[in-house]
């Protein structure tokens, strides 16, 4: 039975995506009668039958879970059975599942036939509030993540909260890394709420998690429709604590999960900041004490896991944000707001080392 939902709906330049948040609203996908590739991880099986409740004419891809899912040969195998299935441009992509699903599934859906409708169904609370929104979609190549990609918007989004119930607290808290990323950066109202509902939250509270979701979703979509392909220099905002945290996940061969990741470089990130005078002082300890709050870590020490400082410092200088010698990165001025920077890379190399230290 599907309930009530909040629904959020966003016009880019050359498509529309409509949101959808609530809870049991998984089968609302039943309305979309062509042919559908779902993609999903083995893990997931039992999930994925709440959402083919009334699909029909679909094919199914059980893809293994994680970061390994995004490799470009998964890629190159679903392309290759969609076109002996005979997929066609009206047809549809629909990924079940966490980030690298989303990722995965989008760059498939973006390259066939120059591209076909997508539809993501996340199952995860950072799927949700980040991987299945915003349209970039990427696939990792020779150990580099996201080295091959593209921009491709979703038709429709559909975060079923239901889906969230048997999330393990842990992953709950790795997905609360994003969204503490929107309150810090975006949303000083969205921070304060996490201070105030934490607990609430952890006990995964319908109606706690649904603003949690819904008021990540349009941060990040009014973010996304100012600057769709990172044109503007406004996108950058929302890879606050990524430059560090995708080295962070490089460098330990993705051995650390990319919420504890993201966690410990907006850590770095902002006190980096601080160090070139942009941030206060109790602006980062205020990060700190949220993702502290949520059980994230704040210090590599924490991650326990070997991360080699070469590996590290060649990974943020293979950042897409770098060039030549410098790198531009969003800080924060206060909770709530940020402005743009460019330093160079041996600066930044030399901060980093002194934050992980």
């Amino acid at each position: 039975m599907v309930t009530l939902m909040r629904i959020l709906r966003e016009n880019f330049c050359n498509s529309s995506v409509e949101v959808r948040v609530g809870k049991n609203i998984a089968s609302s996908i039943s309305e979309i009668k062509e042919k559908k590739a779902l993609v999903y991880p083995h893990s997931l099986s039992f999930v994925v039958e709440k959402v083919k409740n009334g699909l029909v004419n679909f094919v199914e891809f059980q893809i293994q879970d994680g970061e390994s899912a995004k490799d470009i040969s998964f890629a190159i195998q679903i392309l290759e059975t969609m076109f002996h299935e005979g997929f066609t441009r009206s047809d549809f992509v629909v990924a079940i599942g966490g980030g690298a699903i989303t990722d995965l599934s989008g760059f498939v859906a973006s390259v066939y036939m120059r591209g076909i409708n997508l539809v993501n169904v996340p199952t995860t609370l950072l799927g949700m509030v980040d991987a299945a929104l915003g349209g970039k979609n990427g696939v990792n190549f020779r150990g580099i993540k996201n080295i091959i990609g593209s921009f491709y918007q979703p038709s429709l989004v559909v975060s079923d909260l239901s889906f969230l119930e048997t999330l393990p607290k842990e992953e709950l808290c790795r997905g609360m890394a994003e969204v503490i990323k929107y309150g810090i950066t975006l949303d000083k109202n969205l921070f304060n709420y996490l201070s105030w509902h934490r607990d609430q939250i952890l006990l995964k509270d319908n109606s706690k998690l649904e603003e949690v979701v819904y008021r990540s979703s349009l941060n990040k979509l009014s973010i996304v429709k100012e600057d769709e392909r990172e044109t503007k220099g406004v996108r950058i905002v929302l890879n606050f604590g990524h430059t560090i945290g995708h080295a962070i996940e490089a460098a330990s061969n993705f051995k650390v999960h990319h919420g504890e990741a993201v966690s410990v470089g907006m850590v770095c990130e902002a006190e980096i900041a601080r160090e070139l005078g942009y941030t206060k002082e109790d602006v980062v300890e205020a990060l700190k004490f949220v993702l502290k709050s949520y059980g994230l870590p704040v210090s590599l020490e924490e991650l326990k896991v070997n991360v080699s400082s070469d590996m590290l410092l060649l990974a943020v200088k293979k950042d897409k944000k770098a060039k030549e010698s410098t790198i531009t990165l969003p800080v924060l001025e206060d909770i709530g707001s940020w402005k743009k920077i460019e330093i160079s890379l041996e600066v930044m190399q030399k901060c980093v080392l002194k934050c992980l230290k």
